[in-house]
């Protein structure tokens, strides 16, 4: 017969003023002093990798040397070796396509 009641309707405290955490912090998450926070590896050591290709790319590219003058000037050509390509090559300030092929990048079979 117990199954057939209404446990609302009994007046029942079960679990009233049982909550945790405590009613006293206005938030609803609790984190303890203890915890040490967690920080994630993975998306810097992929921005360092980014990074890191980049300059290489940038490094084999060697647009002073590699460069026509038909094409126009290398973009901040002081940083020597690492100097962009001209801006009507690549408008992304980047590499040649002839230094992306030269790294498989442009090639689907590789």
């Amino acid at each position: 017969m117990m199954g057939n009641g209404d446990l609302e309707n009994r007046g029942g405290t079960k679990g009233r003023g049982n909550t945790y955490p405590p009613t006293n912090y206005s938030s609803s998450y609790y984190v303890e002093s203890t915890e040490t926070q967690w920080t994630s590896w993975l998306v810097p050591m992929i921005v360092v990798a980014n990074v890191a290709m980049f300059v290489v790319i940038m490094y084999v590219n060697n647009c002073p040397k590699n460069n026509f003058e038909s094409e126009g000037r290398c973009v901040a050509r002081f940083l020597g070796r690492l100097s962009f390509q001209p801006l009507k090559e690549n408008p992304l300030f980047g590499p040649s396509s002839s230094a992306l092929e030269k790294l498989g990048a442009l090639d689907w079979k590789k």
